[in-house]
Order: structure tokens, then sequence, then C-alpha cells
């Protein structure tokens, strides 16, 4: 018999909805309305017997995010409130369910066959797309923090409510006008058949009618590739620069579709188009939360837990980075978390591949700043960089580079501050700190 089980962002709601309801986890009441949902003809009543498959360790299995029979699942939703495809971890597993003509496109879309917690991101782009519309929403984080592992759970999650799912890579930069006539020929529809206009800027309004005429969630991953090398965040490399028009038109058009772009890095299109009352969203994440990350921990098989804490918090929770982390603690340390916390030392390893490659596009001045940052003893203020950095420059400049940092994730605001009078202060991620020291230092010193 087939059986189902609730997704992490499901089990969330289920739990959410059932303390809603006012009931106690355990009245009756809740078998008797599902009993009548599985089998309608009969009489149903608290303290007898129940339909098929339908029990108390049923409805508690249910609740706690285990497997139960297909049937029993769907009615315990029904009697929740949801489509029981909302709550699934694995809705396509009765595809006659599926809407007629359904099409999805996974492309070079990466396997991904371990997920971390990320319910209250999940919970805010299914907000963000189901209930206020959004055209267009940006997965903004630094290297290795799992932006594209997240868009690949959110398309799974929310594909039932789209009638066509496509994902495509920007890893290896395709020109602009290639890829959008691409991907208006990958859309099946009628009007995608035609010819295409010859102009790029009549293609985007092809496709922003295609957007309209379906429901499409469209997944862009690692639009980081398209900017351009030592310049500040968000601008496009020559020959590039029409991508900023294709997500201009795709967030300020009225359609009935959203795009999820994932990027180390903040578009300057975005930066004019979002708002928290407005169609085009931004979701800058970090690190997981500390019980998902002693998951991740837990399953690299590093052993004394109570030295894991200090791991997480050094590392910032970022996943690539306590991957590769457990292994050297594995490899070299035998799985002892202490001995290598011992060493008294960031370890970057492989992930400095990782940044190399969002560094790479960083401007001198960036760099500069960095490094005045990473040198400092403690946080420090605006005022206190601009004493440190030579030749002199403006005040205007210096928040001109931060604000460029910041859409690239690089920077630490510190927001902990005793009084009003108190000036901002800025810090970096100790393997950001300890990876810019290594790589510049024979630059700026």
């Amino acid at each position: 018999m087939d059986t189902l089980k609730a997704s992490e962002l499901g089990l969330s709601k289920i739990q959410q909805a059932r303390k809603d309801s006012g009931r106690n986890r355990d009245d009756s009441e809740w078998l008797v309305a599902a009993s009548e949902i599985l089998c309608p003809e009969s009489e149903w009543a608290s303290g007898g017997s129940y339909a098929e498959g339908c029990s108390e360790a049923t409805w508690r299995r249910f609740l706690t995010g285990y497997s139960v029979a297909a049937p029993a699942f769907k009615a315990f939703c029904q009697v929740l409130g949801f489509d029981w495809r909302e709550i699934a971890d694995r809705p396509d597993a009765d595809l006659e369910d599926l809407s007629d003509g359904q099409y999805i496109d996974w492309d070079s879309c990466p396997e991904v066959t371990v997920f971390y917690d990320r319910t209250l991101e999940l919970t805010q782009m299914s907000e963000w797309i189901g209930e206020e519309n959004c055209r267009l929403i940006a997965i903004l984080g630094m290297g290795g923090i799992g932006k594209t592992t997240l868009a690949i759970q959110l398309a799974k999650q929310l594909k039932y409510r789209f009638q066509i799912v496509i994902w495509r890579s920007l890893q290896y930069a395709p020109p602009p006008d290639k890829f959008i006539p691409n991907l208006i020929k990958s859309i099946p529809n009628s009007q995608a058949k035609k010819a295409l206009p010859d102009t790029l800027e009549s293609n985007i309004v092809r496709l922003v009618e295609l957007c309209n005429s379906q429901r499409c969630l469209i997944i862009l991953d690692g639009l980081e590739s398209l900017f351009s090398n030592n310049d500040l965040a968000g601008k496009y490399r020559p020959g590039y620069e029409d991508y900023a028009k294709l997500f201009y038109q795709i967030g300020a058009s009225i359609h009935k579709s959203c795009f999820v772009i994932t990027s180390h890095e903040k578009p300057r299109e975005i930066v004019k188009l979002e708002g928290r009352k407005r169609p085009v969203r931004c979701l800058k994440i970090s690190g997981l939360q500390k019980r998902a990350a002693r998951q991740l921990l837990q399953e690299q098989g590093l052993v004394e837990e109570p030295e894991w804490d200090r791991l997480i918090q050094r590392y910032r929770g970022n996943p690539l980075a306590l991957k590769i982390v457990a292994d050297t603690v594995l490899e070299l340390f035998n799985g002892k978390s202490s001995e290598f916390i011992q060493q008294n030392t960031i370890f970057v390893g492989q992930l400095s591949e990782v940044l190399d490659r969002q560094f790479e596009r960083l401007s001198d001045i960036e760099k500069k700043v960095l490094y005045r940052i990473a040198t400092a003893e403690s946080p420090v203020t605006i005022s206190q960089m601009r004493e440190k950095i030579s030749p002199a420059v403006s005040h205007s400049q210096i928040i001109e580079v931060l604000e460029s940092l910041a859409r690239r994730s690089l920077i630490e605001k510190i927001t902990e501050k005793t009084s009003d009078s108190d000036p901002v202060m800025f810090t970096l991620q100790p393997v950001v700190m300890k990876y810019i020291v290594n790589q510049f230092k024979h630059i700026f010193q």
C-alpha cells in the first residue's frame, strides 16, 4: 500500500493547525472526522471503532511526521483544512492526482539526498508565492550557505501549484540573446511554437506573455556567474546587461508566474523593485539553526557532542563549511571535535575554492576595506575604517563599498547597542576573516 509522510514544512503546518483548532491532540473527534471522509456511508462516533486504516496510533504517527497509509494521510490533511499535496514529503507519489498536463523540466538540477531544516525560510517563500503572488524572489547568501538546496526543496514542495516547473543553471553564463529564446522554447505552449521575434526586448515581452497564459515556476540558479569582476556588487559583465532588462520586466510586469533566482549578490534591478508590499522579494539566508547543524555533524560521524556548538558558532552554521571541517576532524582527529578545537585555529580548507570565486569579483577598494576589518582587533565603525585606508576615501565612498559588501553577504553588522548614541559597527565571519588575512596580507601590509 502506498504511504505518505509530511515534509518538514508540512509538519510545521500540521502542528500549527492542530494548536490553532483548540482541540487536544488526543481528541477522538479527529478520528471521527477522518473516518467520515474515508467511509461516508457509515456512521462514526467517539469511543467506537473507526474507518479502516484510521486509528489513534496512525493519527499519532501522522502528527509526528512518520509514514502512514496514503488514504489516511489525505483524510487527516483534509480534517486539518489542507490539500494533502501541500503537506506531503513526496507530493508526486500519486500522479493521477496531479493536474493534467503538468510539465516539469529539471534539466541540470543537482540531486539533493539530504535536506537540513529550513522550515522558516520555506514557510516565508511559500507565503510570498501562494498568498502574496510574488513574481520574482531572490535567494541570497554567501557561497556554501545552501541557496541551491533551498531552491530545490522549495520547487519540490510547491510544484503542485504550477502547471509548468523549469530549472535552469546559469553557472556557465549563457549569453542573454541565446538563453532567453531557449527558455521561451522550453515552455510548452502554442505561443512558444511561433517564430521568435527579432529583438531581445520583444522576446522578453513574449516570455512575460507566456508566464501570464500559464502559471509557471522558473528557477534560475547561480546568477552571480553573470556579474563582472573588479566592480561593485550586482553589475553585469559586458554583453550580459540585457539580463537586467529581463528581471526588471519579470518583476514589474503583471503575470501569474514566479521566477526564483539564487545568487551570491543582489542584482541592482532587484534593489529598485523589491519591497515588503511589492511582488519582488529577497530572502537573505544565513547558517543553519543549531538543531539542523547538529544533525549535519552527527550524520558526518563526529563524536563528543558537547563540543559541537563551538564548531557551529565558529563556522556560523554554514553547511558546506561544517561538512569540510567535519571531514577534517574525522580524518585527522578520529571524529573528536575537542582535539580539533584545541588547535585554536579557523580551518578554511576546501571552502577557499568557493570563496576564491566570490572574491575574484571584488573591486580593489572592497578588498582593502575587508582587509582592514579583518585585521582589526574588534568590530569597527565607518570612521575607524576611513582612518586605516590609504589613500583617503570619503564617507560616501565607504558607505557605497559597505553597501556593496552587504549585498554580497560578506560583512556582518553589529546590532547589539548599549545606547542609541552607539555607532554602527562592522565585522566578518571568522572563516571569512581568516581567508582574507591569508589571501591579502602580502598586498596590503
